[in-house]
């Protein structure tokens, strides 16, 4: 049975789609040219021709008349043909690529060291920052405050909560630097005694309550000392002076 040619593309342009293909695209800038391959003998599609026939529709379609239609390649042949053309293609794997336990165990994150606490830093504009996480960094910017007749920024910054609030109902500031100006000398001699043996036998520690310490200066050896004890309590992320008498 003969059909014009007209008829016929009709015909192959309705089973193109569940027809097997094969697709092969250029390089950017080209169109897709599509391949069927369709077996010798369908009448009924107007296509009695030879094996090999080939007919080109006018959407670019390209129509090969075979014997018999190509068989799909497995995964293993897609590789190998994928291979041969130099394209690269994923893996078919039938088992695991690789297997945990055959793997060196995930070592943990170096620790980075803790970074060395700044006692005293200076700003830009001139402010000063002090720092203490042990009685004896109290004890050393005290001791400094003294010697350097610094107190401001000793006085806002070291002193406990209710140390401050103290002096501020007396006078602020300007009364603990009094205080701290008439007893230099003696404050001097105290505090670095005490500086001096703080892990010694000369300095006894009290607990007061469980944020409140006290360090005693042994004087028995010492009885011109005019200042004895101090009291540090922890509040505020680190540690303050509470009292010295």
């Amino acid at each position: 049975m003969n059909f014009p040619a007209r008829t016929a593309e009709l015909f192959l342009r309705s089973i193109i789609i569940a027809l097997t293909s094969a697709i092969t695209l250029c390089g950017f800038g080209c169109e897709q040219t599509k391949t069927v391959h369709v077996k010798r003998g369908a009448g009924m599609l107007g296509l009695e021709g030879e094996v090999g026939q080939e007919t080109v529709l006018e959407d670019g379609s390209y129509v090969v008349v075979v014997d018999e239609l190509p068989k799909k390649k497995t995964a293993t042949e897609k590789a190998a043909a994928a291979k041969k053309s130099n394209k690269i293609v994923d893996p078919v794997y039938t088992a695991p690529p690789y297997s945990l336990a055959g793997l060196p165990p995930v070592s943990a994150p170096k620790k980075e060291p803790p970074k060395e606490l700044m006692l005293r830093e200076e700003e830009r504009d001139g402010s000063i920052t002090l720092r203490a996480a042990m009685p004896e960094h109290v004890m050393a910017h005290f001791l400094e405050a003294v010697k350097t007749q610094e107190y401001g920024p000793f006085y806002s910054q070291m002193l406990s909560a209710e140390a401050h609030q103290a002096y501020e109902r007396a006078g602020g500031e300007a009364v603990f630097v009094e205080w701290a100006e008439k007893n230099r000398k003696d404050l001097l001699v105290f505090l670095n005694r005490m500086g001096s043996n703080w892990s010694g036998s000369e300095v006894v520690t009290e607990r007061v309550s469980a944020l409140r310490m006290r360090y005693r200066l042994d004087r028995r050896n010492l009885p011109d000392i005019r200042f004895e004890v101090v009291e540090i309590v922890n509040e505020q992320g680190g540690v303050r002076l509470a009292l010295v008498r």
